[in-house]
């Protein structure tokens, strides 16, 4: 009994000390880790409603309703990459504004090799426009997304809401796009071990 009373201690002494050199580690990696700068996103949407206020097309214009369904047929068909590839400068202006949340983009260029990489990830991808408004410049698109990854939810489907913001300039190409959805739900709260820490802190708010 001696022995095995000494064996329990030993182990569970050694357990104790890996959590705490685990806890230490997690610690330390968190505090160096880099902090999302809010404020800079802020500024930057701010910065390009400033700059595009004067030269986008407002509700009324001729040329909105064709831009509007473009921009729409686009969001359906970001995981066909041959599409983006040969439509993403025919949407979106050579010094468009994008930010999903995620990640903030300058240029068509730039958009159209995010949306291949997008598209290269997923396994299934699905938009459905529920509806959209407009007030005087600024452009309304709220859609519904179900999408899979193999490195997401095991792979089982993610289902998304969400509304784009956007501003079209005078030839109806987007000058400005912000989303709003919930990332932090569905994507990296659906990646392993990250999205159990999270899940875990929204039903301590919950409660």
């Amino acid at each position: 009994m001696l022995l095995v009373s000494m064996f329990f201690k030993t182990k569970l002494s050694i357990f104790t000390v890996s959590i705490l050199f685990l806890c230490f580690g997690l610690l330390i990696t968190s505090s160096c880790m880099p902090k999302p700068d809010t404020a800079k996103q802020v500024r930057e949407y701010q910065a390009k409603l400033d700059s595009s206020a004067s030269k986008s097309l407002v509700f009324g214009d001729p040329k909105l309703a064709p831009s509007m369904e473009t921009f729409g047929h686009f969001l359906q068909k970001i995981s066909d990459q041959e599409f983006v590839r040969n439509n993403t400068s025919k949407v979106y202006a050579k010094d468009a504004y994008l930010n999903d949340t995620l990640v903030t983009h300058h240029g068509a260029e730039e958009i159209m090799a995010y949306f291949l990489m997008t598209a290269q990830t997923m396994s299934t991808y699905q938009v459905t426009i529920q509806d959209s408004s407009s007030s005087g410049n600024n452009h309304y698109v709220r859609w519904k997304m179900v999408f899979s990854a193999p490195k997401l939810n095991g792979g089982k489907p993610v289902e998304s809401m969400g509304m784009s913001h956007v501003r079209f300039n005078q030839e109806g190409k987007v000058i400005m796009h912000q989303d709003f959805w919930d990332s932090g739900l569905n994507i990296y709260g659906q990646l392993p071990i990250l999205g159990g820490i999270i899940e875990k802190i929204r039903r301590r708010f919950e409660s």
